[in-house]
């Protein structure tokens, strides 16, 4: 099993973070998806992380879809549910954590879109602008929310997707957009990201420079 991923993708983050929450820690293969590295392209025609190859090759994309896949392969109670105990409760895991994807998403493009063009070009335009507001709600709203995320005692028990997405947003913002004055403050999601570290699932993948 070969697992393809960066040292600063969130969604690469995110599916890490739910292997090894799932009993399956495979070490990762650092690629760049930049340079069109031909294993990346092998595996994954849009050479984007993460990309988990089986030991059949089958090739498994899209942190989402590979979340789903463990979920359906090591299924509770055998190993760690990460959508709650129940149909309910996983309709509020998905809901929370659909908003920190999005947030995520915002936050990777407008990444992205830097690579092409200055700052100063597009952070400003009404595209630029809209991410940045996904990114200052997503946050928010989660925020609102941290209590739920956090639990009774976080980082005491296998977390759910919501939280692991909401720390990874966390986390991701800071590593990205750390020093910009429109990042709202979010103390307690600073707090959950920080006693989250407990778990080497979150020490282990800390997002780092290349």
């Amino acid at each position: 099993m070969q697992f393809l991923v960066n040292t600063t993708s969130p969604f690469g983050r995110i599916a890490h973070i739910a292997m090894i929450e799932k009993g399956l820690d495979v070490e990762p293969t650092l690629v760049d998806p930049w340079a069109d590295d031909p294993r990346l392209r092998a595996a994954n025609c849009a050479t984007r992380v993460p990309t988990l190859v089986l030991d059949d090759g089958t090739p498994l994309t899209e942190c989402p879809l590979i979340v789903q896949w463990l979920e359906t392969t090591r299924p509770a109670p055998d190993w760690p549910g990460l959508l709650g105990p129940d149909a309910k409760s996983a309709t509020a895991v998905v809901s929370r954590a659909g908003v920190a994807l999005g947030a995520i998403d915002a936050s990777v493009h407008t990444i992205i879109t830097r690579k092409v063009t200055a700052p100063v070009l597009f952070d400003e335009t009404p595209v630029g602008l809209r991410r940045r507001r996904s990114m200052i709600e997503g946050l928010e709203r989660l925020e609102a929310v941290a209590d739920i995320l956090a639990g009774p005692k976080p980082g005491s028990a296998v977390p759910t997707l919501d939280t692991i997405c909401a720390v990874v947003l966390y986390d991701y913002q800071q590593f990205r957009y750390g020093d910009q004055p429109w990042l709202p403050a979010t103390p307690k999601l600073k707090a959950l990201a920080e006693a989250m570290r407990v778990r080497p699932s979150f020490a282990k993948t800390m997002p780092r420079a290349a």
